[in-house]
């Protein structure tokens, strides 16, 4: 038998978004069950949504996540509904907690996931030092794609993450190392799920949202494990479907805040910090002039949780088993590779058909 694989959806106030997209993440789970005799299991964490989701679900067949009996073929369905908003990080860490089986595959809401796409996410984890394996993403809307391989580097105080990266030949023919990537997204990853909650999951230093993917991925990196870019497996994503609804300036102060405590927590080379904290003085004495008094507001929120954040700050210095150099020396290898395309847009034209 395979490995068993959970599938976690966070959900919030998305009940047309599941009606649109849940129907994709059940076929895949049934096609990888099916092909492999895997178990799998599929837990939508409602975080405490104003709309009808969680009766809907519990009509469609969704029950409480106690159930525990995954021995049988049949799919597994369970519903956990969140007494208050939690936000983004608690409430995946809710749902990887509950699940069952070894890897967890965390899908947002308002994502299609092809029917192929969890086997070739599962072979990753044959190596012991996968911590998670991403998908390939493409934007719903525009066809864009718009998530790859990503590059980590250190550049005027602040760690880079989103320069990303095309493989031009076949993604079977490669070696993990040569799909190395700084972080998995939260939206379409997969992750090995003890590794997870050694970790400390999501840390919800950063709630209610952003920038929890990319904390925990550099966490794992620091701590000698790998995150790998899956280009077999593909999904469509309807991007920031949730997150529309919500106040823009808010989320982008927010964004910068948990950017901040990001560094704070995880970046312990001393010439490295010393060149960050120089940047975030000189970019908050600029901010007036660049109008930009939202950055001011961001520094002030994150300082409000310095003493959290120094306590953290040293449990990540004594987990880390590799220097943030060694991390960016990783990826300045792999950008290297003569068969690895970098590029800084965001979006970039697929060269070949979704799969």
């Amino acid at each position: 038998m395979a490995t068993g694989v959970s599938i976690v959806i966070p959900s919030w106030n998305g009940l047309e978004l599941l009606k649109r997209f849940l129907p994709s993440v059940i076929a895949a789970a049934n096609q990888y069950s099916t092909q492999f005799d895997a178990p799998t299991e599929i837990i939508v964490v409602d975080d405490a949504s104003t709309d009808t989701t969680a009766q809907a679900l519990l009509a469609l067949g969704f029950e409480g996540a106690n159930r525990r009996d995954t021995d049988g073929e049949e799919l597994i369905l369970s519903l956990i509904v969140n007494k208050t908003n939690l936000g983004f990080g608690p409430t995946c860490n809710r749902g990887i907690d509950a699940a069952s089986h070894p890897l967890v595959f965390l899908v947002n809401n308002d994502v299609d996931v092809e029917v192929n796409s969890i086997a070739p996410l599962v072979e990753n984890f044959a190596d012991r030092a996968v911590f998670a394996a991403h998908c390939r993403v493409f934007d719903l809307e525009s066809g864009l794609e718009v998530g790859t391989g990503k590059l980590g580097t250190f550049s005027r105080g602040f760690i880079r993450v989103h320069r990303s990266y095309v493989l031009p030949q076949p993604a079977a023919d490669l070696v993990g190392s040569e799909r190395y990537s700084m972080f998995a997204s939260g939206g379409s990853s997969m992750f090995d799920r003890q590794k997870f909650l050694d970790i400390g999951g999501f840390d919800e230093l950063l709630a209610p949202s952003y920038w929890e993917d990319v904390d925990i991925s550099y966490r794992a990196w620091k701590r000698g494990l790998s995150i790998v870019y899956e280009p077999r497996s593909a999904v469509r994503h309807r991007v920031s479907s949730t997150m529309r609804k919500v106040n823009q300036r808010k989320l982008r102060r927010l964004q910068q805040r948990n950017r901040l405590i990001y560094h704070w927590v995880n970046l312990h080379d001393g010439w490295l910090f010393a060149s960050h904290i120089v940047w975030v003085v000189l970019l908050s004495l600029s901010a007036p002039l660049r109008l930009q008094l939202g950055f001011l507001s961001s520094v002030f929120a994150a300082l409000k949780r310095l003493s959290l954040i120094r306590k953290r700050r040293i449990e990540e210095r004594n987990a880390a088993r590799r220097s943030d150099r060694e991390v960016f020396e990783i990826f300045k290898l792999l950008e290297s590779r003569t068969n690895v395309l970098a590029y800084d847009d965001r979006a970039f034209t697929p060269r070949e058909p979704l799969p």
